[in-house]
C-alpha cells in the first residue's frame, strides 16, 4: 500500500504545480503609452476663423524578439467636434520602440464655436494583438480632447438718420458682438475724432465693465449703446471721421469701428440788416450839405482878387 501510495502523493503534488507553460502563451510583454502631453487634457489649436487642428503621439514598446502587430480602434464621440485619423494596424519590431500619430480636425466653424471650452471629449485608444481572429493580448489609453478660449468682441456702427447741425447733437447706435466661445466683458470704450476738433463723442461711460455673452448665430442677442454726437456752434461744415473702439477683458486687445458724419454749419446772410439803408442815406446827405460851404469859399476868394485889383489902380 506505502508502494502504491507514493506514486499517487508525486502524481498530486504535480498537479498543484503552477502552470509555468500556461503563463508564457501569451508571449513577451508589449506597452502602449502617450508621448503628448495629456494631463489634464490635450488643447487643439484654434484659429480665428474656427479651423481646429491638433495632433496626438503615442508610443508602442515591444519587449520581446518577434515583431509585434497590432491593431487599432479609436473610439470617441462623434456628436462632438473633433475628428480623429490614425493609422488602424502598426507593426514594431522585436525589442523595438515605434511611435505614432493621430491627427485632429474639426468639423463647421458652427460647430466649433458652439463647443464650450470647459468641456471635453474622451479619445480612446485601443490596441490588440491577435492571433488568427482571437485576441492574444490588448491594452488601451485614453486622452481628454478640448479646445481653447476665444474671445473676439466686435464693434458695429448703426449711423445717427438725422442731420448734424453745428451747435447741436444727434444719435446713434453701437452694437457689440461677442463672436468667441466664451462670455467676455467690455473693460472700456474709446472714441477718436479726425479732422474735426470741435465734434464730441457723448455717453462713453456705459462701455466700462459690461458683460457681453457669446453671440447667438442669428445674432439677436447682440449689446446694444446708444451714443451722441455733439457738434459745437463754432464748427465749420465738414465731414468727420469717428472711430469707437471696445476693449476685451478676456484677451486685452481693442478693436474699432469707424464711420464718416456730415457737420452741417448755419449758412451766412450778407443781405443788409433793417436800419443799415438808413444810414447810408444820412451819410449821403451830410456830403450834399457840404457843397454850400464849397461855393462861399470860392466868393470869398474872387472878391479877394477884385479887391486888390482896384487898389493897385
Amino acid at each position: 500500500m506505502r508502494v502504491v501510495g507514493l506514486p499517487i502523493l508525486a502524481a498530486l503534488l504535480l498537479l498543484a504545480l503552477p502552470p509555468v507553460a500556461a503563463q508564457d502563451v501569451g508571449g513577451p510583454s508589449w506597452e502602449m503609452g502617450w508621448v503628448t502631453d495629456v494631463d489634464p487634457k490635450y488643447v487643439v489649436d484654434l484659429e480665428e476663423d474656427w479651423d481646429l487642428t491638433g495632433e496626438l503621439v503615442y508610443y508602442v514598446t515591444n519587449d520581446g524578439p518577434a515583431e509585434l502587430n497590432l491593431d487599432l480602434t479609436y473610439d470617441y464621440d462623434e456628436d462632438g467636434p473633433f475628428s480623429f485619423d490614425g493609422p488602424d494596424s502598426i507593426s514594431v519590431p522585436g525589442n523595438g520602440n515605434e511611435t505614432f500619430r493621430i491627427t485632429v480636425t474639426g468639423g463647421s466653424a458652427e460647430e466649433v464655436r458652439s463647443f464650450s471650452p470647459s468641456s471635453s471629449i474622451e479619445l480612446l485608444v485601443v490596441g490588440e494583438e491577435k492571433v488568427g481572429d482571437s485576441t492574444l493580448r490588448s491594452q488601451d489609453i485614453e486622452a481628454d480632447v478640448a479646445v481653447p478660449r476665444m474671445f473676439r468682441l466686435v464693434p458695429e456702427i448703426i449711423p445717427p438718420t438725422n442731420e448734424l447741425f453745428a451747435g447741436s447733437w444727434v444719435e446713434f447706435t453701437l452694437e457689440v458682438s461677442n463672436l468667441g466661445n466664451t462670455q467676455d466683458a467690455i473693460t472700456s470704450g474709446e472714441a477718436i475724432v479726425r479732422s474735426c476738433p470741435h465734434l464730441a463723442v457723448g455717453d462713453l461711460e456705459q462701455l466700462t465693465d459690461v458683460v457681453v455673452a457669446v453671440t447667438a448665430p442669428d445674432g439677436k442677442n447682440k449689446m446694444a449703446f446708444t451714443l451722441k454726437l455733439e457738434a459745437s456752434s463754432s464748427h465749420q461744415e465738414r465731414t468727420c471721421e469717428v472711430s469707437i473702439s471696445v476693449a476685451s477683458e478676456g484677451d486685452g486687445a481693442q478693436r474699432s469701428a469707424t464711420f464718416n458724419v456730415n457737420v452741417v454749419a448755419p449758412s451766412v446772410d450778407n443781405s443788409p440788416v433793417d436800419g443799415e439803408g438808413d444810414d447810408d442815406d444820412d451819410f449821403t446827405t451830410g456830403d450834399d450839405n457840404s457843397m454850400p460851404w464849397s461855393g462861399s469859399a470860392e466868393t470869398l476868394v474872387i472878391l479877394l482878387v477884385t479887391w486888390v485889383y482896384l487898389r493897385r489902380r
